[in-house]
């Protein structure tokens, strides 16, 4: 007999779908069934072995200790029986009571009896017709009442290997004990072979709705060997949508048995063929490909495409790729897969805006459906779908768009995987591609806030507690300094709202923001990156710095002096508007808080011959802006033509000049101060000389002469000895920074205990032979590799940087 399923696939009344005869529902009997086999497979039993275990029953043990019902072998006497008794109904023997046997020429090998317990219940004596149970109804096994639905019931009058597995015999035991660790159940469970404890655990899992999560995988499989035998074998199509409706609910309920997951998956894609095509949106789980190819439900859906000459959407395309068997979906993805699904989409829209063209193959689709319980398979033939699964050219781009969109959102997803709460809050949105950002009205009334803050009166200056804030970002208020993970959120967050800040120590040296620490921010495609080393940029930085502190050095940066720091800085060639933008933006952080005098200083010493002239130039140009020169600039001014060793005449020339550009400049008015005349000293032509006196003169200076020269040889002779006798000091042990040498790590020692200032500092660090300026930037270079930040704030006082003390303290008492 034929079966066809018509009208399913949406090609009218004409469509069809063959899945071919009876004769090609197999039953893979002899694979299956390992404690059955025929007669004539056996070893041959002696006449001695083979004797009659029942009188009249036909039972009989061969040479292998089986027993042997009509040609059929059996390990056990209740199976022998059993099967007995489905072959000849009218004559039963009694499971309770064994045969009894006559008295064989070898005696025979006992056979375990089963005892008897209150907790068994004998089986039923009673039938009932085999059907299937398709709506709730009260039933009874094995004396037990329960109650269920969507299971074949009944004794059946013959072996039936496509629906044994599955059906609840009513005759068989129950032990009410039960067992729900499954600790009985076998490799390839059936009702029919389990024990009678975990008959009672199966039945009481169906009477529950089969809610239990912990149930063992062997009931769970008993009950699909039944939905697949109702759907395939016995081709009740009115029972599929039901039927996939529970596999659903069974899927999501055991998620993590994958073995359970794999068949069920298998069964739940011929839903393709029963049902209308499914409009829902890709999920994660259409990347859990339990095949060695691509699933039949996608096979379908696609082929449906082919068949009409739709081009592939956005959504097609994605359960393509994600159902590929060698496709891993990244951790990103599967948390992520909503912002997957619509980044992906953004992005095949650009790609191909009228959807992705695929020529049709000639292959049709054809599956073989394989039953998880090993009694039958059924080939499936949809002659008139393409076969989507020959096709490979369109899926390489695919793959690479799938890859660069999880990179893309690793970083949301790593925020997201540390504090789900997150999601949703402007500082985790903004870590989204520009694609999802610039959706979110959230972060565009933040820009908006930016571009008022950029144009307002502060010209950008905001302190970085209050610009965390703005950026919706967590920050502790009583902390007295920002930590290193705000300040990297704060770059990232303002890289993805195309803006810059200053002080970013991404690209220069920068100390650790303070919660009141000025920050200059200005708009920027991108976060405005530069490459700090470069020397055209290094040079114009160390100039704006120089004019920014000279201009600051009479205790006020006014407009003025700032407005010229960044005239010249645009002025500057070789240098690209962003990296203006963000000198610029410098100068006013700086402007704002300007460093110490001594910390800037010390830079230029390093400064190359042929910038220091402009340095200098920049630095009175600032001063001059204003048309006023302090004295205290003009103290700078000296000290920076000094630390350049440049001639102060030049530093004067210049304020000269620059004092006719710019006109009368105000100086410290002058007091009158009270003259001293000095007497003039007689004048003599000649010069009267003592002669005995320079005589005695000279001959003083000889001998103190001649004694000092024995003194110093006496002292270099007790030195070479001593050197000679002494033993060279040996090197100190290790010490607990790891990394560190002995004199580093006891300055390091010494600021644990407290701040020094700059003094003390420099004269404990001489007293361990050590270059003070070189003793600073050795440690800060350890803490960068250990800490990832400097260990010491380096100004007028010296000391252990507050963010890492916390860290560094243990490592201090062990050293």
């Amino acid at each position: 007999m034929a079966r066809r399923f018509g009208d399913i696939l949406g090609g009218g009344a004409a469509s069809s779908v063959d899945l071919g005869t009876s004769s090609e529902v197999r039953d893979d009997f002899w694979a299956e069934e390992p404690e059955r086999h025929r007669a004539s497979d056996a070893a041959p039993a002696s006449p001695a072995a083979s004797n009659q275990t029942s009188g009249g029953s036909g039972i009989r043990r061969d040479g292998n200790g089986r027993y042997v019902v009509a040609g059929w072998t059996f390990s056990t006497l209740d199976q022998a029986l059993e099967f007995e008794a489905d072959r000849a109904p009218a004559v039963r023997t009694p499971t309770s009571q064994p045969p009894a046997s006559p008295a064989p020429a070898v005696p025979a090998t006992p056979v375990a009896s089963v005892p008897t317990s209150q907790s068994v219940t004998p089986a039923s004596s009673g039938r009932a017709a085999p059907r299937w149970i398709g709506s709730p109804e009260a039933l009874s096994a094995g004396g037990v009442g329960f109650e269920t639905e969507m299971v074949y019931f009944g004794t059946p009058l013959r072996h039936e290997p496509r629906h044994d597995h599955s059906r609840i015999d009513p005759t068989l035991k129950v032990d009410t004990r039960g067992d729900p660790a499954g600790a009985t159940l076998g490799y390839w469970p059936s009702y029919r072979e389990f024990d009678p404890r975990a008959r009672a655990t199966y039945l009481g899992w169906l009477t529950g709705g089969r809610r239990a999560v912990s149930v063992p995988s062997g009931y769970l499989f008993v009950f699909f060997y039944g939905l697949e035998q109702r759907l395939l074998v016995d081709d009740a199509r009115a029972d599929a949508p039901a039927i996939f409706s529970e596999l659903r609910r069974l899927m999501a309920l055991h998620h993590q048995d994958y073995s359970f997951q794999g068949h069920a998956s298998r069964l739940l894609a011929l839903a393709a063929l029963y049902e209308d095509e499914d409009d829902a949106p890709p999920t994660a789980e259409c990347a859990r490909n339990w095949d060695v190819e691509l699933p039949l439900d996608v096979r379908i859906r696609l082929g449906r495409r082919l068949r009409d000459g739709v081009p592939f959407n956005a959504d097609d395309a994605l359960r393509w790729v994600l159902a590929l068997p060698d496709v891993h979906l990244r951790t990103p993805g599967q948390r992520c897969f909503a912002e997957l699904r619509d980044l992906w989409s953004a992005r095949f829209a650009i790609r191909h805006p009228d959807g992705l063209t695929v020529r049709r193959p000639k292959r049709t689709l054809r599956h073989e459906y394989r039953a998880a319980s090993g009694k039958f398979s059924v080939d499936l033939s949809v002659d008139e779908l393409p076969d989507v699964s020959g096709i490979s050219a369109p899926l390489g781009p695919l793959r690479a768009m799938l890859d660069l969109c999880i990179d893309d959102l690793s970083a949301y997803s790593r925020l997201v995987g540390r504090d789900p709460d997150a999601r949703g809050r402007l500082h985790a949105e903004l870590l989204l591609p520009v694609e999802l950002r610039d959706r979110n009205p959230a972060l565009a009334s933040c820009r908006e806030r930016l571009e008022k803050l950029v144009s307002g009166g502060t010209r950008g200056v905001i302190a970085a507690v209050e610009l965390a804030r703005l950026l919706d970002l967590d920050v502790n208020e009583a902390a007295d300094k920002l930590p290193t993970a705000v300040v990297r959120q704060i770059g990232m967050a303002l890289d993805a709202l195309q803006h810059g800040f200053e002080p970013d120590r991404r690209y220069g040296p920068a100390p650790t923001p303070r919660a009141d620490t000025p920050m200059a921010v200005f708009p920027a495609h991108g976060g405005g990156a530069v490459e700090h080393e470069r020397q055209a940029y290094a040079d114009a930085r160390t100039a704006m710095e120089v004019a920014v502190l000279a201009a600051a050095s009479d205790g006020e940066v006014v407009a003025a002096e700032l407005e010229a720091v960044e005239r010249r800085l645009r002025s500057t060639p070789n240098l690209a508007e962003h990296e203006i933008a963000r000198l610029v933006a410098s100068g006013r952080a700086l402007a704002a808080d300007p460093p110490k005098v001594r910390a800037a200083m010390k830079r230029l010493a390093d400064a190359p011959a042929t910038a220091r002239a402009s340095i200098a130039t920049a630095a009175v140009e600032a001063v001059l802006a204003d048309g006023m020169v302090q004295p205290g600039e003009v103290k700078f001014l000296e000290t920076l033509h000094a630390t350049l060793n440049l001639p102060a005449s030049a530093l004067y020339a210049a304020l000269h000049r620059g004092a006719e550009d710019v006109g009368p400049i105000l100086v410290e008015p002058g007091r009158p101060e009270e003259l001293i005349s000095i007497p003039s000293e007689p004048v003599s032509s000649s010069v009267a000389i003592d002669a005995a006196r320079l005589a005695r003169i000279r001959g003083e200076t000889s001998r103190v002469s001649a004694l000092l020269a024995t003194i110093f040889v006496e002292e270099e002779q007790e030195a070479s000895a001593s050197a000679v006798a002494a033993p060279r000091p040996t090197p100190r042990a290790t010490n607990g920074f790891d990394g560190l040498d002995g004199p580093h790590s006891e300055l390091l020692t010494r600021l644990l205990s407290g701040p020094l200032d700059r003094d003390a500092f420099d004269g404990a660090a001489a007293a361990l032979r050590l270059m003070p300026e070189g003793a600073i930037e050795t440690i800060n270079e350890w803490g960068f590799d250990r800490f990832g930040e400097p260990v010491l704030d380096d100004d007028d006082i010296v000391r252990v940087s507050p963010e890492i003390m916390d860290q560094i303290m243990p490592m201090g008492a062990a050293a």
